[in-house]
């Protein structure tokens, strides 16, 4: 049964009018946390020690119903004292729901292991009474095409309460958001004030009290194997840092506060959909920093996102007025803006923005439930942590309140705005149908999980005004049936555009501000990547349109699947697998784990008819078991794939299926590199997509001891991105190197990520032919000329009467030759190359002239060449979309890339949109094969920010790279192919190296 379903089941068991007491469940979690109650009591000592004065009280005067429970009967400490638990705190709230008319408790969805999610909803009992209606009138204003006219809405605004959802601890090692969440639930519950009881009547408050509780009890095993019998407030100590896992991340090791985009993992995804479904007004998304810091909060500063409404910093602005006003009262410290900025649209806060609520973030100097000390000499406790995010909490809620009427006025106003005719932003999306058909679904799928309305076109259309992916301006297009189309005029006009607007612009201002800074060796003031284009990360060619209309007489036929395959009988010779669709994959690990002999085609062909494209899977009957066809029916239903039988190995057009243009593929015994410094990130997601979406079993190894391991269990290594090569180095020494050569000799296939390709390039490395640009700055005319040949190899043209002729034209010096394709210090390095093919007298000419300062003109060259580089670096991207052009025959290229589509010749479809983030490009030429390099500086840039320097730096400079190095083989990729989750157009790279690549690019030991 899939999550959805269980949580469904359990809120039809335990739900009247969709919430419940959760007396049951509360002691189900009460019974579960018993033991883990005795042993926290033993874990840590009070923070401060047993001499500290007395914490101040969270609400003064607290006036709390002696009915209600507090949570110190439930979680065997006092609240502040250190840490809740996940059982103990789950225990609590359920007990809570369960004994106050004022609270119910929902579950939202399951993590990856296994705990149940859950929001309080509080509010008062007037207001229970009618909490679906209150749900349906404010879908309407989120939703003004639902309103019958306008005194409708205005009847909702007068009467309707506030609602807001309060979102806790998403990154499990910031923990004292959780326990300030759960003394908020008891205060909303239990306090009899005036202040509490207007809370209750005029708001609905939603409170998400633990976002990750994977990665917090990861944390708190951590601490409390890392925390002695006496407190320590030393802030480098063990017990303030974690592990090298820690609890950032959930059981991947995510970051879930930047899966919003995304949403990858079903925390974010039931999270998502109830946020949705309760259209609230103000999000709350609380944070903590870097010990030694104070307190951050609302509002940010450039740069903004784009797609902001003109009144969202208005209020933001009001409610950091009033956060303020509550912190002063205590005279605590704070600071607004600074490094929190607001332009990537993929953290809560961010996400809740763009969907019309006033998204507020806080961050919380963390402490780790321990006291710390500042330089100063205070010491910071977990009670003044968890204080802090409390007060804040109560003071947003009492803005929202005190100015409920004006909020929900103008959230539906910004929602009227959206399904209107009014610009900006008013184009139509585009998305022809595509081969890949199960990429296709996952990407209509993540629309609507971000509530975008789509449609599927059931007829031909005809679109004017369109913008492409390439930054290409079209007079018209037209597309076939099947196309999704996604208009502007929706409620979530906003979030939109955010997601698949293809080039958004930073403002003017703030380009300068970041510039000075960079120059100024201050660095950069951007947070996050500067660009998220869902089309180009997940590789595929949409369209804007400002004009679609239906009905298109020259649109193009959509691209067929045929899944209505009859395998009731064997075939005379086999069968074909379409290779597509990207379903192949986890098609191909389930047929070499039941011992099949599956085989990759590594040109077209047709067969029966039909045309295959590189990539497709052929099983030949003799050579795989008995059982084969039971197998394949499996697949089709479990996997959606395309399988066709075939009686011959005939080929109408392209090779026999008997030939050699059918690899036989070997079977990938994968490890993964872990711990420090390997990057937890890049760990996670490629942990994921092999164990999660491939089900292929892959084993984390420590990457410490990689020089002791036995590699011989294993025919692929992945080495994820690294903080630094230099780190990687410190853990990986000469004697580890020399090891691993000798494994990737024997047959082993090194797959290295990021900056781990950097560690492996490294010329003293002496492990790949690839270098790192800034390593080789005397030599980039070689490798200017070594890029031309290889494009000229790919465009072959023939003039028969240069070859038959009489008497041919002798070619003019180098044609071909384009010192603009060197990068910066081309002209340099052609001069040093001349220098090196003098005369033997003019080199000794050159020795015995130089100059008085030692160095001769071609060492001074070569140290200007460097210093210029050094000043580029400085602007190296932070993560920007870019233009790569693909080799379509070399097999890591297979099914990667838009197809061909109506506004793409066949011979054009030849480019991929990658991530680039950093200051290091790769340098390639024969025999190093580079399926995938980026374009050249004028067409390099599609999304983000990216400085000329860089688009000198990386132009035509390799992504991907891969090298016969004795029988095994080395594959290199300029960044993590599969970022955060979501990068499908080169996450499908990745996955041709790991399942195509031990058969294809390296030899395996034959059967005897």
């Amino acid at each position: 049964m899939g999550m959805i379903d269980r949580l469904a089941n359990a809120e039809h068991r335990l739900a009247s009018s969709g919430m419940v007491r959760f007396a049951a469940i509360g002691a189900t979690l009460l019974a579960g946390c018993v033991g883990t109650l005795a042993s926290e009591r033993d874990a840590t000592s009070r923070a401060g020690g047993p001499d500290a004065p007395p914490h101040e009280a969270f609400v003064d005067p607290a006036d709390l119903d002696p009915a209600i429970p507090a949570p110190e009967s439930f979680i065997g400490h006092a609240v502040g004292e250190k840490a809740v638990r996940y059982n103990a705190l789950f225990a609590y709230l359920a007990a809570l729901a369960d004994g106050s008319p004022l609270v119910t408790m929902t579950p939202y969805a399951e993590t990856h292991e296994g705990r149940t999610l859950y929001y309080l909803t509080i509010t008062s009992e007037a207001n229970h009474a009618r909490l679906a209606q209150i749900r349906e009138d404010n879908a309407k204003l989120a939703d003004p095409r639902k309103l019958s006219d306008d005194s409708e809405a205005e009847k909702i605004i007068d009467e309707n309460p506030g609602v807001a959802w309060l979102a806790y601890s998403i990154h499990g090692d910031e923990l004292s958001s959780t326990d300030a969440a759960m003394q908020l639930a008891y205060q909303l519950a239990a306090g009899t004030d005036d202040a509490t009881q207007r809370l209750r009547d005029e708001l609905v408050i939603h409170i998400d009290p633990l976002m990750n509780p994977d990665g917090r009890e990861r944390y708190l095993g951590q601490l409390e194997q890392l925390t002695g019998k006496v407190p320590n407030t030393d802030y480098q100590a063990m017990q303030h840092r974690g592990l090298w896992s820690a609890g950032r991340g959930n059981h991947y090791l995510f970051d879930l506060n930047r899966d919003w985009l995304m949403q990858v993992h079903p925390e974010t995804r039931g999270r998502a959909a109830a946020i949705l479904s309760w259209n609230p007004h103000l999000v709350v998304d609380s944070h903590e920093m870097g010990g030694l810091d104070t307190y951050l909060f609302d509002p940010p500063r450039e740069p903004f996102n784009v797609h902001l409404s003109e009144g969202n910093m208005k209020w933001r602005r009001r409610f950091s007025a009033d956060q303020a006003a509550a912190f002063d009262a205590h005279g605590w410290s704070y600071y607004t803006g600074e490094w929190y900025e607001e332009w990537y649209p993929g953290y809560t806060n961010a996400w809740a923005n763009l969907l019309g609520a006033v998204g507020i973030l806080y961050e919380q100097a963390g402490v780790n439930q321990a006291a710390l000390k500042h330089p100063s000499g205070w010491t910071l406790t977990y009670h003044d942590a968890v204080h802090h995010h409390l007060t804040s909490s109560l003071a947003n809620l009492e803005t929202l309140r005190a100015n409920r009427r004006e909020i929900l006025a103008e959230y539906h106003a910004d929602r009227k705005w959206a399904v209107s005719d009014e610009g900006p932003f008013v184009e139509t999306f585009l998305l022809p149908p595509q081969t890949d058909h199960s990429k296709f679904a996952r990407f209509a799928d993540l629309l609507r999980r971000h509530g975008i309305e789509v449609t599927i076109s059931d007829t031909p259309i005809t679109a004017s005004g369109v913008s492409d992916v390439w930054g290409k301006a079209l007079d018209s297009l037209a597309l076939p049936a099947g196309t999704l189309v996604a208009s502007s005029h929706q409620p979530h006009r906003r979030i939109l555009h955010a997601v698949l607007g293809f080039d958004p612009h930073m403002s003017d201002s703030f380009l300068l501000e970041e510039r000075n800074d960079l120059e100024n060796r201050r660095g950069s003031r951007i947070y996050d990547q500067t660009a998220w284009n869902l089309p180009m990360a997940y590789g595929l060619e949409g369209y804007w349109a400002t004009d679609v209309r239906e009905g298109a007489d020259d649109a193009p036929v959509a691209p067929s699947r045929e899944t209505e395959t009859d395998l009731s009988s064997p075939p005379q010779y086999g069968y074909l697998i379409d290779g597509a669709d990207a379903d192949v994959y986890p098609a191909l690990v389930a047929l070499l784990d039941a011992e099949c002999k599956p085989r990759v085609a590594t040109k077209p062909f047709t067969v029966a008819g039909r045309s295959y494209l590189p990539g497709s899977v052929l099983l030949r009957r003799y050579e795989n078991p008995d059982g084969l066809a039971d197998r394949l029916r499996e697949l089709v239903i479990d996997f959606n794939v395309d399988v066709a039988p075939v009686g011959t190995a005939l080929a109408e057009e392209g090779p026999d299926l008997g030939g050699r243009r059918f690899r036989l593929l070997n079977r990938p015994r994968v490890a993964i590199a872990s711990q420090w410094p390997i990057a937890t990130t890049s760990f996670g997601s490629t942990w994921l997509l092999l164990d999660e979406r491939l089900r292929l079993r892959a084993s984390p190894i420590n990457v410490q001891r990689l020089g002791r391991m036995d590699l011989r269990a294993y025919n692929v290594l992945i080495l994820p991105h690294t903080w630094s090569p230099g780190m990687l180095a410190g853990v990986l020494d000469k004697g580890a190197v020399r090891r691993l050569r000798q494994w990737i000799e024997a047959g082993g296939t090194l797959i290295a990520l990021g900056n781990s390709a950097a560690f492996v390039a490294g010329k003293d490395r002496g492990l790949s032919g690839v270098r790192i640009r800034r390593e080789v700055l005397d030599k980039l005319g070689e490798y200017a000329e070594a890029h031309e040949r290889e494009q000229a190899a790919r465009s072959i043209e023939i003039d028969p009467a240069s070859i038959w002729g009489d008497t041919p034209d002798e070619p003019e010096g180098d044609t071909m030759r384009d010192d603009s394709a060197a990068g910066d210090g081309a002209d340099d390095a052609d001069a040093s190359d001349a220098d090196e093919n003098e005369s033997s007298s003019s080199a000794d000419k050159n020795k015995t002239d130089k100059p008085a300062s030692g160095k001769s003109d071609k060492e001074k060259d070569k140290e200007k060449l460097e210093r210029d580089d050094a000043w580029n670096r400085i602007f190296s991207p932070q993560g920007a979309m870019v233009a790569a052009q693909l080799d379509p025959e070399h097999w890591l290229t297979f099914g990667a890339g838009p197809a061909s589509g109506p506004a793409r010749p066949v011979r054009e479809a030849r480019r991929l949109s990658v991530m680039v983030a950093g200051g290091y490009a790769y340098m390639s030429k024969y025999p190093v094969a580079t399926p995938v390099r980026l374009a050249g500086k004028d067409d390099l840039r599609l999304s983000g920010l990216l400085w000329p320097e860089a688009r000198q730096r990386l132009q035509h400079t390799a992504y991907a790279t891969v090298e016969r190095v004795g029988n095994g083989q080395i594959i290199l990729f300029a960044a993590d192919p599969f970022f955060r989750g979501y990068a499908e157009g080169t996450g499908r790279l990745l996955l041709n190296a790991v399942l195509l690549g031990p058969g294809m690019g390296a030899s395996a030991p034959l059967p005897w």
